[in-house]
């Protein structure tokens, strides 16, 4: 799942305004960013199997970014962090929910490769066995998420509605081909292109967030 988790971010925004989405859509990927920093720094491990259904990574060994007991401490880190530096309590609580949004999603989508302490004791639905089904509920997570979003927020100023709308095609179009017809070389471009994907989402629905209609 990657465009998903960002439907737990456009939720919470839609019921609570003063949270930045531009933090909640960095907090919902906080797992996958460690991921991909551990992967490309040979610390967790993944390979490309071609014949595994829906997504071909084959994640063998990922006990720090995707651990059940290491997604709770970084949620609690994160709400530890922004209490520290005077944040609203709710808003540091919303903030570690959408950290742990992630594992909950992951539990759901992937096969039985999230480690629940340590690299011992892997669980997960498997959603991903069933390729039609997985792009279904992703897409469906994230549209929905969006348009609570865009309806709580009145809209958009100018060009921001078209920037929005274009995100958010272009993220469902990306996310419908993806599964048996991505074919990345290595579990390394597969982390350098989440990582950048990351960045560019999160520029996009910051521009986006500063042009909110924000009705009374």
């Amino acid at each position: 799942m990657l465009i998903g988790h960002y439907g737990p971010a456009f939720i919470i925004k839609a019921i609570d305004k003063r949270v930045p989405l531009w933090g909640l859509f960095i907090a919902v990927q906080v797992p996958d960013i460690i991921w991909g920093i551990l992967i490309l720094l040979g610390v967790e491990k993944a390979n490309i199997n071609p014949s595994l259904t829906s997504n071909p990574l084959d994640l063998s060994y990922m006990p720090y970014s995707h651990g059940l007991l290491s997604c709770i401490v970084y949620s609690l880190l994160i709400v530890a962090i922004l209490l520290l530096f005077k944040t609203k309590k709710q808003i540091a609580w919303w903030m570690g929910l959408a950290v742990f949004s992630h594992w909950l999603l992951d539990f759901l989508s992937h096969r039985p490769d999230l480690p629940v302490y340590g690299d011992t004791m892997k669980i997960g639905l498997g959603l991903w066995n069933y390729p039609t089904l997985a792009v279904i509920v992703e897409v469906g997570i994230f549209v929905v998420g969006a348009i609570w979003y865009a309806v709580a927020v009145g809209g958009f100023k100018r060009w921001a509605a078209v920037l929005f709308w274009l995100f958010v095609v272009v993220a469902v179009i990306a996310s419908s081909v993806r599964g048996d017809a991505m074919s990345p070389s290595s579990a390394s471009l597969v982390a350098i292109s989440a990582l950048c994907f990351y960045v560019v989402a999160t520029i996009i629905i910051y521009i986006v967030e500063k042009n909110e209609r924000r009705p009374n």
